[in-house]
């Protein structure tokens, strides 16, 4: 699997007051932008693209555990893509060249979730581990999934 390229979006804390500098490294979790177009197999043999532009925060985990599960560690790329179907409740598949369409519109969370799962095994086999980031997922993720239900997002394209 070839990795997206990706860089970091800034956390800013120049020009603000001491206090807010130290708050907003404590509590701001860094964040990634695709930079060009990504292709990932996914399981069922179809091919997923994250549009360039796509902003992410990789693996969503507590700070405090960061020493056990790093958010950018065996969980980010299934997060990738995780978060792009959270946030828009469908994937992009590569239909032959550069024909891209809308799959699993509207399929909801769980499909999600369990897709994050079978993602995450996929890329790094440790089923014990992705299992238990599924539970936690399935647990917590429905804060993620329904703040991004009340949003309106640009749609994002692939090739644009």
């Amino acid at each position: 699997m070839d990795m997206p390229k990706i860089e970091p979006v800034p956390i800013y804390t120049k020009n603000y007051p001491l206090w807010a500098r130290i708050w907003r490294w404590l509590t701001h979790i860094r964040k990634w932008k695709v930079v060009e177009d990504w292709r990932c197999t996914l399981p069922d043999g179809s091919i997923a693209v994250i549009p360039a532009g796509f902003i992410f925060d990789g693996a969503s985990i507590p700070r405090p555990l960061w020493a056990i599960m790093s958010p950018t560690g065996l969980l980010f790329i299934p997060s990738l893509i995780h978060d792009f179907a959270y946030r828009y409740d469908y994937l992009w598949i590569e239909k032959g060249n550069r024909n891209f369409h809308k799959e699993w519109y509207g399929v909801g969370r769980k499909y999600w979730d369990n897709l994050f799962e079978r993602m995450c095994i996929d890329v790094n086999g440790l089923a014990y581990v992705d299992r238990i980031a599924w539970v936690l997922m399935r647990a917590f993720g429905w804060v993620a999934w329904y703040q991004h239900r009340g949003r309106k997002y640009n749609q994002m394209i692939p090739g644009e």
